[in-house]
Parts: structure tokens; sequence; C-alpha cells
């Protein structure tokens, strides 16, 4: 009798602790439309929101993601990275204009610094400017000037 009374505690306790992790791992869900094909919300664990296309449960044509940190990037994604067309902005007002490419800045492009009000337009690879022989459309301030 009590052999038979601590397994149904065990199985109880073990079913309880599975019944936890399991909501523990995952909140993140699809809340309107379809996510898997078409165009759907769907929400991260971390707080992230993406409105857009989807194609085989992944982002796939134009959509908005906004990041848990406060980034945003409204584009065109293709196999579940950034592709084609879109413009990033972070947080703190930087902006990149122009092609992506398996999620970085590829091809041509225009980056503005909120900052510093500087702005380059030209090519990029590999989230990195390629040519450095452009003009910019507005001076940088001098480190040390006046």
């Amino acid at each position: 009798m009590k052999l038979i009374y601590n397994t149904q505690i065990m199985k109880s306790i073990l079913t309880l602790f599975i019944l936890g992790a399991f909501s523990l791992v995952s909140s993140a869900q699809c809340v309107s439309g379809n996510c898997f094909k078409g165009h759907g919300v769907f929400n991260w664990d971390d707080g992230s929101i993406y409105d857009g296309a989807w194609k085989d449960g992944m982002q796939d044509g134009n959509g908005d993601f906004i990041y848990e940190n406060g980034d945003r990037y409204k584009g065109h994604f293709s196999q579940g990275k950034k592709n084609g067309i879109g413009t990033y902005t972070w947080k703190n007002g930087d902006r990149y204009i122009g092609g992506w490419k398996d999620d970085k800045m590829s091809g041509k492009g225009k980056y503005h610094w909120m900052k510093d009000g500087g702005t380059y337009e030209g090519i990029f690879s590999e989230d990195a400017i390629t040519n450095t022989e452009s003009q910019f459309s507005v001076e940088t301030p001098e480190k040390n000037s006046q």
C-alpha cells in the first residue's frame, strides 16, 4: 500500500513538473492571421513582433519586424532573412535604406547617422561600406572643432 501511494505521488510530481516546464518553454505565438502561409502577426518570447508575409513558416515577402530592443526593419524578407530592399532604423535614430542579402546590408544603400547628421550613400557588402570615395551629403562635425 505504501509503495503504491509513493508511486502515485511521484507520478503527480512528474506530471506537474512536465506541465510547468512546457508552459515556460514557449509563449511565442501567431496572434493573428496565418503565420505559415499568407499574412500573419507573430510575437516572439523576447517581445519582438513580426507583421507580414509568411511562406512555409518563415518570413517571406514584405513585412515589418520590431525588435525587442526598439530597432525596426521594414522591407522584404526571403526564407526568414532580410533580403531585397528595406529600411532598418536603430533605436538611436540611425537609419539604413537599401539592399539586403542574408540579413546584412548589401548593394546600393544610404546610411544616415542621426547624432552627427552625416549621410553616406554608396555600396555596402556584408554590413560594411565598400567605397569610401563617395561624397557625404551632410558634413559631419570634426571631433575637436570649436
